[in-house]
């Protein structure tokens, strides 16, 4: 062979490879958006469809806790039944913003303003490009949950920061049915999926579910001072270092006497979310502090000052601790009397 043949030989060759690899991102770039379209159908679907199920949720080193879920929406108005089936009996009913908490053993109603919008299968936030930002999104694998056939979407952390996660979603409605996380090793450290639902149907079958009648004439109804906060003006610096993640509530709740006031500003990336608690320290009590964990759940806290700060949240401990850092306190007046 020639040494032009050879050359027209190597020619043809890296002109075909060139057009495999462009095939093959092409269709991986295919394959990522459709993963991202699963994503806003899962999003859509929790909010949109009638549904009825139970689901277990269970977390590494906990016992699984089964639950009891209804969801109707009609003309406008979105009514949820959760009923856990496990331990103490407690029953939440939301319309719209609306939560009513009832606890029989305490025999006690508690009303509150839904304030953060993250339950299952309701476990999306942001639009699913904006969740594309922060997570390699791809479709995994086809399996089955509660007898229905699913694509499983696989998002990985793009920065560490996060965890991984599989989302289950029904091949023909989109709605969520098993969700896992996964630490920096790989490990299961939460997993919640149902064990049986219903999807779809006239709306009049589920408010049937939904209106069961909770409490009674002799139940206390109660509802916790919660107020609008800027902690900015308070001496607070509370910095946000890790991308993605934006704020969604700033708060403080009434704590009762002798604890004062506590606050809590809530940011989310659209799949994670991250509390960043502050009260008062109490007097002669010392805090514990550093890291410790609860299965997906890790905790930082942090003595600063007067005050303890607690971040907390579903997301690795590198996370916690860096948004920890970002965390700073002067005390009203100190700068002034410094300076004098």
């Amino acid at each position: 062979m020639t040494v032009a043949s050879r050359a027209g030989v190597i020619r043809r060759r890296t002109l075909a490879l060139a057009a495999w690899l462009a095939m093959y991102s092409a269709a991986a770039l295919a394959a990522d958006a459709d993963a991202v379209q699963w994503l806003a159908r899962i999003q859509q679907s929790a909010q949109k469809l009638n549904y009825s199920g139970t689901f277990v949720y269970l977390q590494q080193g906990g016992q699984p806790l089964t639950s009891r879920i209804t969801h109707v929406v009609e003309g406008g108005a979105e009514r949820e039944r959760l009923e856990l089936l496990d331990g103490a009996p407690v029953v939440i009913v939301r319309t719209n913003e609306e939560v009513r908490s009832y606890s029989p053993e305490a025999k006690t109603v508690l009303v509150e303003r839904r304030r953060n919008k993250t339950s299952f299968p309701a476990l999306l936030t942001a639009p699913a490009a904006s969740i594309a930002l922060y997570y390699n999104v791809r479709s995994w694998d086809q399996q089955r949950v509660a007898g229905l056939d699913c694509q499983v979407i696989l998002l990985e952390a793009k920065d560490g920061l996060r965890y991984a996660r599989k989302l289950w979603a029904d091949k023909s409605t989109g709605l969520l049915l098993k969700a896992q996380s996964f630490n920096e090793k790989g490990d299961i450290v939460e997993q919640i999926a149902f064990t049986q639902v219903e999807i779809g149907g006239a709306a009049d079958h589920y408010h049937a579910l939904v209106a069961k009648r909770d409490g009674g004439r002799d139940w206390r109804t109660v509802s916790p001072p919660i107020t609008e906060a800027n902690f900015s003006g308070a001496g607070w610096q509370v910095e946000m270092p890790v991308p993605g993640f934006v704020k969604q509530l700033e708060i403080k709740r009434g704590m009762g006497a002798g604890v004062g006031e506590v606050g809590q500003i809530v940011y989310s990336d659209g799949l994670a979310s991250i509390s960043v608690f502050l009260e008062p320290a109490r007097e002669g009590e010392k805090p514990m502090e550093g890291l410790s964990s609860q299965g997906a759940v890790n905790i930082f806290r942090k003595r600063l000052g007067t005050h303890v700060v607690t971040v907390l949240g579903e997301a690795p401990p590198a996370c916690l601790t860096r948004v920890a850092t970002g965390v700073k306190f002067n005390e009203p007046g100190a700068a002034a009397a410094a300076q004098r």
